[in-house]
């Protein structure tokens, strides 16, 4: 718990902003549905708070970024507050569906402030501690929030001002904290085409999560009301709904972590499809107790589809992408919540209220339909390559926070980093040479200070990198893994400076070589994609005679990315032939070390369904591009696994049929215990050849 005292403040305005929306979300339809508002009409309003929120999704973090975490915390709620109190005031509904959009664009940049505010404060050994905090602390609002319905009668102006008095407050705790905020970088983006491409289940289940929780969420009051629930019973429900949706993704999150995770997904589908049928017929005979557990089941099964399809998404991505992605994948989910209640309201109103879930049965079905369709277009992401599970909030907006995307940050500056920021702050144009001045007066201070400076200036991180390193060569090993932990998105433009220098000489090529080394392990955990773009970078600068450094970050990125490390050692092989033996050595390795079977389906699947092994593909590869390497490799990968000579020699022999004779005699004279093996494989696949060429 002690840990998580200096987040107090922020969790707690959390709750209270969540209480004051919680309340609104059910008098607002509840209202509208006693004053003789039309479903439609109901529904359309309630689809108004996400066009607000896709509004607010796409301009809060520059917002943020212009006034500050706290200035933009206490406009936006202090919005919301008036926003609030305007409902008791004017009861049309274009007025009321104009502040939900406004209410959606102030709360997805209130989240996103908090959100970057708890991010930016944590650490990893906390961050996930932190991420659960804010997950339960958004949970408990929202219910505290929906049972307060019980104080008044839904049409009583003083609910609205309730709301309004818990969104004041929750400016409260943030206003009076001793920090000043952090400061908030922008992010890359991704286009919503290379992302679709990437994760098409992932874009759709997001959408259409966004669809079914938009439309249960705020058309189930609707529905409570027209079937003739107390208010008492209606709150009940509703609260009751929030706490299946937090409570059931824990189980299944975890079968999703060990089993296929569309599988799980069609099986939540499944769930969420019978709750949804058995919910009304429960309803109809009065069995109220009955109708709150398929409520909890109905919306505990909703709830899981979004982080199944995040995760999904994210398994086939690096942490750079992710959070590249997030921001589309937001936009996916309030384009989808905008859609749903409103669709849903128009079916409500043509076919009663029982309609509502029919409508998530359909949208439901539409989804397992897609799933079913990626199954059988692409095999699962082997478990070994699959991000964890993480639990997502009602309203997903928490990507800064999200464990998966983490890099390493300053956790604490020393007075000499601060005071250099100082300094780049008032003249950004002399920023290295501030640095370097105050890195040689505190040469203990000099990674601390490469830290702090690569992470405000991400930009400029591979020139810090190297002129700090420059002036304290000694200290070069700590400063470029300094640099690139607080940078990781940089680490190959810095990779290419540092292999410029090898060559000149600029620095010593013996430390550079073991900082290119330590820096490629580093990145294996934090940014592995960042690793394999190293590994090629370095096959393709670094100078003929070092191919050991060569061969053991191919290693390295093999470790980082196994399913693209026959094409990252293919392509180092090609620029240093004379580091072939020791390349093909760490590939093996790696493919001995691998999830063999799980992994060469997921690969197979990727390539066509001759696939024949790593092993094969590897030599095929080789033999294509660099055939004068094809039997150094060969006999590597044949020495290191025999029982895949067979392979090695077919995919062989499919390359280059004309000196597959001569291959296989070298390379029966140097694993002779294979050599029949091999000969048959190669008599087999010729003869294969020929029928194929009549």
């Amino acid at each position: 718990m002690r840990s998580l005292n200096q987040f107090l403040p922020l969790l707690f305005s959390c709750v209270l902003l969540l209480m004051g929306n919680g309340l609104l979300f059910i008098v607002l339809p509840m209202s509208m549905r006693i004053s003789g508002a039309e479903t439609d009409a109901i529904g359309l309003v309630m689809s108004m708070y996400f066009v607000g929120m896709l509004f607010g999704s796409m301009y809060g973090r520059h917002l943020i970024a212009r006034v500050g975490h706290i200035r933009i915390f206490a406009a936006c709620a202090a919005i919301a507050t008036v926003s609030a109190l305007l409902y008791s005031i004017w009861s049309s509904t274009i007025v009321w569906a104009a502040l939900r959009i406004i209410a959606g664009i102030c709360n997805a940049t209130l989240f996103m402030a908090m959100e970057t505010w708890l991010s930016d404060s944590s650490s990893s050994s906390n961050r996930g501690t932190v991420f659960g905090a804010y997950q339960f602390a958004t949970y408990f609002g929202l219910t505290i929030g929906q049972m307060m319905l019980a104080l008044a009668a839904p049409q009583d102006n003083i609910l609205f001002i309730y709301a309004a008095g818990l969104l004041c407050l929750a400016m409260l705790p943030v206003l009076l904290s001793k920090s000043g905020g952090p400061r908030i970088g922008e992010t890359e983006s991704m286009q919503l085409r290379t992302l679709f491409n990437l994760s098409p289940l992932g874009v759709v289940g997001v959408f259409i999560s966004g669809i079914s929780l938009g439309a249960f969420y705020n058309m189930s009051t609707v529905y409570g009301s027209d079937i003739g629930m107390s208010n008492g019973e209606i709150a009940t429900f509703m609260s009751a709904t929030m706490i299946g949706g937090f409570l059931l993704q824990f189980p299944v999150g975890r079968l999703a972590d060990i089993f296929d995770r569309r599988t799980i997904l069609v099986l939540t589908l499944i769930t969420a499809s019978f709750a949804a049928i058995l919910l009304p017929f429960l309803a109809e005979r009065k069995a109220m107790m009955m109708t709150i557990g398929a409520a909890v089941i109905l919306s505990g099964a909703l709830a899981c589809v979004y982080p199944i399809a995040l995760a999904d998404a994210y398994d086939r991505m690096q942490p750079h992408e992710m959070v590249a992605a997030s921001g589309k994948l937001i936009l996916a989910y309030a384009a989808g919540g905008a859609l749903g209640p409103y669709t849903a309201s128009l079916a409500m109103k043509a076919f009663g209220s029982d309609a509502l879930f029919g409508y998530l049965v359909v949208a439901n079905l539409a989804l397992m339909g897609f799933v079913f369709y990626r199954m059988a277009m692409r095999a699962p992401v082997p478990e070994t390559l699959q991000e964890s599970f993480i639990v997502q909030g009602p309203t997903p907006l928490a990507t800064d926070l999200d464990p998966r995307t983490e890099f390493q940050g300053v956790e604490e500056t020393s007075v000499a980093a601060d005071t250099a920021m100082s300094l780049a702050e008032e003249n950004p144009d002399d920023l290295l040479d501030i640095l370097v001045n105050i890195a040689e007066h505190h040469p203990q201070d000099v990674a601390n200070i490469a830290a702090t400076a690569a992470y405000y200036y991400p930009d400029q991180a591979p020139q810090i990198g190297l002129y700090l390193s420059r002036a304290l060569p000694d200290s070069q090993l700590e400063i470029i893994c300094q640099v690139a932990g607080s940078a990781p998105e940089s680490s190959s433009r810095l990779v290419e400076h540092m292999c410029a220098d090898i060559r000149s000489q600029s620095l010593n090529p013996l430390l550079t070589s073991k900082a290119l080394v330590q820096l490629t392990r580093q990145m294996l955990e934090q940014a592995p994609l960042q690793a394999t773009a190293i590994a090629t970078i370095v096959s393709q600068e670094v100078p003929d005679s070092m191919p050991e450094m060569v061969a053991e970050i191919a290693l390295i990125a093999a470790e980082a990315a196994p399913e693209q490390r026959i094409e990252v050692a293919t392509s180092i092989i090609q620029e240093v032939p004379e580091a072939s033996v020791e390349v093909a050595a760490s590939v093996a390795e790696s493919i001995a070390a691998s999830p063999d079977d799980e992994l060469h389906t997921f690969l197979a699947a990727e390539e066509d369904e001759n696939y024949l092994g790593e092993a094969a593909e590897f030599a095929a590869a080789v033999a294509q591009e660099t055939p004068e390497q094809a039997v150094d490799v060969a006999t590597v990968l044949v020495e290191s696994a025999p029982e895949e000579a067979g392979h090695v020699v077919e995919s062989l022999a499919q390359v280059d049929p004309e000196n597959i004779e001569e291959w296989v005699e070298e390379l029966a004279e140097a694993v002779p215990q294979v050599a029949e093996e091999m000969s048959e494989a190669m008599t087999s696949s010729l003869e294969n050849n020929d029928e194929a060429s009549v």
